[in-house]
C-alpha cells in the first residue's frame, strides 16, 4: 500500500504538526536523565500518531529486536499489560534502547491500565513507552499525567498537497493532474492516510474515473475502516451489524467489503508480533474460508466469527 511504502522514517520527513515535530526534537536532544520516558500520542486516525512513535524509539536508540508493538484493540488484558512491564524491564539486547509502542491504548481494560500504570511508576533510564490514541480521555487520568502529550492533528490543505507531491515524487509514479489532487484533498479531510489511499486509488484512470473513484471510495473507506476496528476489538453481533447496515447500499458488495477488511489484517498482520500476529492470522484465516454463503447475510456472520477470534 503507498501510505506504506512513503511512510516518514525521520522527523524530518514529517509533513506538518510542526509543534509536535518541535517537541519531540527537543526530547531526541535532551539526555536520557531529561527527558520523558511515557509519551502519549492523541489526536485522530490515520494522521501520523503509530508512525512518529517508531520514529521516536529509533531516535532513542532502539533497534528493530528491542522495539515491540501491541495493538490494545486487540490485547486488552492486564496479562498483556504485565507481559510488557517484564518485557521494558529486561535489559535491551542492542545495548541501547527498548521501546513499547502500544496503539489504540484506551482500549485497554481498566485492571490494565492500573497495571500499566505501576508500570510507569518506576521505568528504567533505557526504557520508552509510546501510547497512541484518538481518545485519551478514556485513560485513566493518572496515566495521562504521567505522559508527555504529543497532539497530532489532522492536515491543512496544502499540507496535503505537499503530501501528495512528496508521494508522487519518491515513488515516481505519474502525476495525475491539479483537478484531481484537488478532489483528494477535498475528500481526505486532512488525514494523510486517506489522502494516500485516494492517490493510490486513482492511479492509471482517465480524469472523469479518477474523480469518481476518489469520490465514491472515500464513503466506502471510512465505513470499512469503522469495520475493521470493530472485528479487531471484538465487536458484538450488534454493533458490526450496525456498521455494516450503515455503508451505502452502492458500497456493500459483501465480496468488495470482504477484500478490503482482508487487505486491513494483513496490514495489521504484517506489524505485529508474537500473540497478536496469531490473533490476526486467525481472523484473516476466518475470512478466508471459501464455504461461506456470499451474500450480506453469510458476510456479516463470517465478521461476527472473525471478531470472536480476536476477542
Amino acid at each position: 500500500m503507498l501510505y506504506q511504502t512513503v511512510r516518514p522514517k525521520t522527523l524530518d520527513d514529517f509533513i506538518g504538526n510542526k509543534s509536535a515535530i518541535a517537541a519531540l526534537k527537543k526530547a531526541v536532544k535532551a539526555d536520557s536523565a531529561n527527558r520523558a520516558h511515557c509519551y502519549l500520542f492523541k489526536g485522530p486516525s490515520g494522521c501520523g500518531k503509530t508512525t512518529l512513535a517508531r520514529i521516536m524509539a529509533a531516535e532513542f536508540g532502539c533497534k528493530d529486536f528491542d522495539i515491540v508493538e501491541k495493538n490494545a484493540a486487540s490485547e486488552r488484558g492486564i496479562d498483556m499489560a504485565r507481559d510488557l512491564q517484564r518485557y521494558a524491564e529486561a535489559a535491551p539486547f542492542s545495548g541501547g534502547g527498548r521501546a513499547v509502542i502500544l496503539d489504540e491504548v484506551a482500549a485497554l481494560t481498566k485492571d490494565a491500565q492500573n497495571a500499566l500504570l505501576k508500570t510507569f511508576e518506576d521505568i528504567p533510564e533505557f526504557a520508552y513507552y509510546f501510547l497512541c490514541t484518538t481518545n485519551p480521555n478514556k485513560l485513566l487520568e493518572t496515566i495521562r499525567t504521567r505522559c508527555e502529550h504529543i497532539e497530532v492533528n489532522k492536515l491543512g490543505d496544502e499540507e496535503i498537497i505537499d503530501l501528495l507531491i512528496e508521494a508522487i515524487n519518491t515513488t515516481k509514479m505519474n502525476s495525475p493532474g491539479d483537478t484531481v489532487i484537488e478532489a483528494i484533498v477535498d475528500n481526505a479531510e486532512g488525514c494523510p492516510r486517506i489522502a494516500l489511499v485516494l492517490l493510490e486509488k486513482q492511479e492509471g484512470l482517465l480524469l472523469k474515473d479518477a474523480i469518481k473513484a476518489v469520490q465514491s471510495f472515500t464513503t466506502q473507506e471510512k465505513g470499512v475502516l469503522d469495520l475493521c476496528k470493530q472485528i479487531v476489538a471484538g465487536g458484538t453481533w450488534k454493533q458490526i451489524t450496525a456498521t455494516y447496515n450503515k455503508l451505502g447500499l452502492a458500497d456493500r458488495d459483501p465480496e468488495k467489503v470482504r477484500r478490503s477488511i482482508l487487505g486491513y489484517l494483513r496490514s495489521c498482520l504484517l506489524r505485529s508480533k508474537g500473540s497478536e500476529a496469531e490473533k490476526f492470522a486467525s481472523m484473516i484465516e476466518e475470512l478466508t474460508d471459501h464455504t461461506y454463503d456470499s451474500g450480506e447475510a453469510g458476510l456479516v456472520c463470517m465478521l461476527f466469527r472473525a471478531s470472536r477470534t480476536g476477542a
